[in-house]
């Protein structure tokens, strides 16, 4: 079984690095690469999670939660 994430980004934070549009997006861990902006230390860090648990990305407004 392949394991899934939730991808959230939004502007919440006003004086966050990046400002993105707000989305959801559910995502495989195919995702989480140097293409998409992820560094390996990130990738790694998502990569651990435990279903339930929620990582928040190192440049701000965005959050990623393993669902399965």
């Amino acid at each position: 079984m392949s394991k899934t994430y939730l991808c959230k980004w939004g502007d919440w934070d006003k004086h966050a690095m990046n400002s993105y549009d707000s989305k959801t997006e559910e995502v495989s861990e195919d995702f989480f690469s140097d293409n998409n902006g992820y560094d390996p230390k990130e990738i790694e860090a998502i990569a651990s999670l435990n279903v339930g648990e929620q990582h928040d990305a190192t440049y701000g407004n965005h959050t990623v939660t393993r669902t399965q």
